[in-house]
């Protein structure tokens, strides 16, 4: 096997513009927590700003277990991919501490314009009845790699 044809499978690795571009254009992707020996993932919509991660979880939501995973300062990890054919994709993990953000604060304005500006489903701030019910969250990017195969 060729290197040529290893990166056709493999992928190759992904420059930082072209993983800006991914993040913001996505806003969606599969946040895998884990407490214990036990690992509980789940699909997020995310808002980028090209600094963070940020997330919201509805307090209400009935079927998930988020809330016993995820706790501030605790590592998390985010995929993001676009599938787009066999030989032509681009998929993006981002690793790092998720920290807990406060209502009334700037940073929490800085969540909802980043949710606002690219999150795949930010009608969450529709569907909470009150400010209270959503949890904040921004996901540190410690460690961000993409792979990517190009079609030819």
């Amino acid at each position: 096997m060729t290197m040529d044809t290893t990166g056709q499978w493999m992928g190759t690795p992904m420059d930082a513009d072209d993983i800006d571009d991914l993040l913001v254009g996505k806003g969606w992707g599969i946040l895998s927590l884990a407490s214990d020996d036990e690992p509980y993932s789940l699909p997020v919509s995310f808002g980028y700003d090209g600094e963070d991660v940020s997330f919201v979880f509805l307090e209400d939501s009935p079927h998930g277990r988020k809330f016993e995973f995820i706790d501030d300062g605790k590592t998390a990890r985010l995929l993001v991919n676009d599938i787009r054919g066999r030989f032509d994709w681009q998929s993006i993990a981002i690793t790092g501490p998720v920290r807990r953000v406060e209502h009334d604060t700037a940073d929490w304005d800085r969540l909802v314009d980043a949710l606002d500006d690219n999150g795949w489903f930010s009608s969450d701030f529709e569907r909470a009845d009150s400010i209270d019910d959503m949890h904040g969250w921004r996901l540190e990017l410690d460690e961000v790699r993409g792979l990517e195969v190009k079609e030819r």
